[in-house]
């Protein structure tokens, strides 16, 4: 007995010295110390914005719609995922290939947060698609009916009920494993499980065919539908609709008609206004999948060709960019957040714009207490 788990000792030593050696070849000391600690600068950076944006939505009513609440648990799936990078920064400080701690639990979960957050940021990009393609396509008793506050919270369930099946369920089975992936030195898959390519391709599947499609086909739909509504207006603003000479007389019936036009007109330039906003962040929300998409591709796309083995770490710094670079888009772009972040980042909450109750009384507190 004493032998064989000596036997066995030694051979899972033998396997962690051989995978050392062989991310040797591909990445210097040097080069894993400055990817560590990228990562962990991109840890802060997350925290810090992600949880300004939570912050955001609780201090204001102005951003506490329906929209945002999935905008908020995107960045709750941001945060998770920040939160997971220092532990992939140890694995890389370390020899790259080992844990230095006695248990490798820390690194399990910073892996299940790790890609919860990521299945999680798919799923709530498709929401938030499917969200904008209902409030600009569809009457707003549609859009308030589908987007209840009580449904909202199955929404919201479901957006992280399904990446957590996706990654608790296969390792339960006996498929995969969560760990440290020896081949992208980090807290993610455990490669050496016999079955941890399966259990790669069933997160694959189960992360982004459905929301990738969710999303191409909603943003499709609205593209088209703003095309033809800016269509439709501009032929009401074009069309023929001479001003009448003074000296000419005019049929009452189509002075009437002429002003039911004109009425028309006003009616559709109203209508035009009242809608920019939400075609200003549909926008800006589609900005923010485009870049997503941008930062997760390259990793991905690497995966697929062998000789990319030396770019891999740094495709996945990319990858990790994500959970940082949502905060900065809210503040430089979103109409709604640019006013809330503005007094928050100056400490001037008084001036933050339609301040919620909790904001009110911490106010008020303020206020008892210094006087």
């Amino acid at each position: 007995m004493t032998s064989s788990l000596a036997l066995s000792f030694k051979a899972s030593n033998a396997t962690t010295a051989s995978m050392t050696d062989e991310l040797a070849e591909v990445y210097s000391y040097g080069e894993l110390v400055f990817i560590g600690c990228t990562w962990t600068l991109v840890a802060v950076l997350g925290v810090v914005g992600n949880s300004l944006v939570i912050l955001s939505v609780i201090l204001s009513k102005l951003v506490q719609t329906s929209t945002n609440v999935l905008v908020v648990n995107l960045s709750v799936a941001d945060l998770l995922t920040s939160l997971s990078l220092p532990w992939s920064s140890v694995v890389m400080l370390s020899d790259g290939a080992s844990w230095p701690l006695s248990t490798e639990v820390p690194c399990q979960i910073a892996a299940f947060l790790f890609h919860t957050g990521l299945g999680a940021s798919l799923y709530n990009l498709a929401l938030i698609a499917l969200n904008r393609l209902v409030r600009i396509t569809r009457p707003l008793a549609t859009y308030n009916r589908i987007f209840s506050p009580c449904k909202m919270a199955w929404i919201v369930t479901f957006a992280w009920l399904v990446p957590v099946i996706v990654v608790v369920f296969p390792p339960t089975i006996g498929v995969g494993n969560l760990g440290i992936d020896t081949k992208l030195p980090s807290c993610s898959d455990d490669e050496l499980h016999p079955l941890a390519e399966l259990y790669n391709l069933a997160q694959a599947i189960g992360f982004f065919p459905v929301p990738l499609i969710t999303v191409i086909i909603s943003y499709l739909a609205i593209y088209m539908y703003i095309r033809g509504h800016f269509k439709q207006l501009s032929t009401i603003t074009n069309g023929d609709n001479p001003t009448p000479h003074p000296n000419s007389t005019e049929v009452p019936g189509e002075a009437s008609d002429r002003a039911s036009r004109e009425e028309e007109y006003r009616s559709g330039r109203s209508q035009h206004r009242i809608s920019q906003q939400q075609l200003t962040i549909t926008k800006n929300l589609f900005v923010i999948f485009v870049t997503f998409m941008l930062c997760i591709s390259p990793y991905f796309l690497s995966l697929f060709v062998p000789t990319s083995k030396r770019f891999t770490l740094y495709f996945a710094t990319i990858l990790i960019l994500n959970s940082c670079v949502n905060p900065i888009l809210y503040g430089a772009k979103h109409p709604q957040f640019r006013k809330v972040f503005r007094p928050m980042l100056r400490c001037r909450w008084e001036r933050i714009p339609q301040p919620s109750e909790a904001l009110k009384a911490m106010l008020a507190r303020r206020q008892e207490n210094n006087a």
